[in-house]
């Protein structure tokens, strides 16, 4: 059950609630903040870069929520980088068949969802890959391996990291994982 829960909380990577985006490049070092519309090096300035990075991963979690809702394990893999793999809080290495099995088995257990809400925080960019901590917020109807019905709320926090590919935007990595608590028919879940 315990697995189940927080495979929950790692695979419900979807919907955007972004907050402000502030990125840093390596390659040119400059701070880009979403805020100001703007990028500052030295004395420079010019036309703020996080911003389509922030629309295409906000496209990536519309596109990600509605493979979920639609219980189409194919479409959530495609939107996962060939070498996708999570880090758990134990040091557990996940890897992306294990990720493909445990999504196929919690999709088969969720009857619909309520709620999906999400808040991208700060976008980090270094070397082709994008980072940032995302809180997760889900509400669903999900059957338990006794067969009964309940509403399962789940919320966590973990860092998620995507590689810009041919494809667009891809889920790689998904690590420091917090999770901020798990409720089954209103009452908190005890492991």
């Amino acid at each position: 059950m315990k697995a189940i829960l927080l495979l929950t909380l790692m695979a419900m990577i979807v919907g955007p609630m972004a907050w402000t985006a502030c990125a840093q490049d390596d390659q040119s070092g400059v701070i880009i903040s979403g805020r100001d519309k703007e990028k500052i090096k030295g004395d420079k300035t010019g036309r703020d870069k996080s911003k389509p990075v922030r629309r295409a991963i906000e496209a990536w979690y519309d596109a990600n929520k509605a493979a979920f809702e639609a219980k189409d394990v194919a479409a959530i893999m495609a939107l996962r980088t060939d070498d996708f793999h999570t880090l758990t809080p134990d040091g557990k290495v996940n890897s992306r068949a294990d990720m493909e099995s445990r999504t196929r088995d919690l999709v088969g257990r969720i009857d619909h969802f309520i709620s999906q809400e999400f808040e991208i925080g700060t976008i980090e960019i270094h070397n082709g890959v994008a980072s940032a901590y995302v809180r997760q917020d889900t509400v669903r109807m999900q059957r338990f391996p006794d067969g009964t019905l309940h509403k399962v709320e789940s919320r966590a926090k973990q860092r998620e990291s995507w590689k810009q590919t041919g494809d667009g935007w891809k889920l790689y990595l998904v690590d420091d994982i917090h999770d901020l608590g798990i409720w089954v028919d209103g009452e908190p879940f005890r492991r």
